[in-house]
Order: structure tokens, then sequence, then C-alpha cells
């Protein structure tokens, strides 16, 4: 899919906690969002629990959506390679491609 189905790494930020450039602070994004999502088991999508919205065959997809829809700038994503810090997972791989890609 456009988001592919890799891993989710994203942090939740504690806004009592002052978040490192690492991005580790507080619990893992995957069991955070995965709480808002259920799948159909006769279309076998995943669909958004909060909006009902968007339905998708990919979790990553529904996970991406959840995470920039309902819950915007409470994950942050430090890039392995700069230590650059964005605020979704998609917001990464972008700017691991415009940046860090191997054309450049």
């Amino acid at each position: 899919g456009q988001y592919g189905d890799q891993g989710y790494d994203g942090q939740m930020i504690d806004p009592n906690m002052t978040a490192g450039a690492d991005g580790n602070k507080g619990p893992d994004a995957n069991q955070d969002l995965d709480q808002f999502i259920t799948r159909d088991h006769v279309t076998r999508k995943y669909m958004c629990l909060l909006c009902e919205k968007l339905c998708h065959k990919s979790r990553s997809n529904v996970r991406n959506h959840i995470e920039s829809i309902h819950f915007p700038g409470r994950f942050q994503y430090a890039c392995d390679t700069c230590g650059a810090v964005v605020n979704t997972k998609r917001a990464l791989e972008v700017h691991k491609s415009a940046y860090h890609s191997k054309s450049h």
C-alpha cells in the first residue's frame, strides 16, 4: 500500500515530559493506535473506530489516519540519519525519501 505495512515505531508524547529528539518517550504507538482499529471479518478490512470514515485493507494506513487526523502532534519520530524530528510516521518516510534516499 501507499504507506506499506512496516512496523509503527512512533511514541506517544506525555505532555508532562520533555520529549527528546529520539522520540522515545511514552508507550508504543502500535498498541496506542490499535485500540482504535477494528477489522471487519467479512470484508477483512480495517476501520477507524473513532470516525468510522476510513476503511482499508492495510492496518498501517488506518494507523496513519488515526495518528494524523485524531491525534495530531501526539507522536514524534526522529530520523536515524540526521536527527530531524517529525510528527507522523508518514512524514518520516517522506523526509527520508527526500533527504536520505540513495539518489541524493
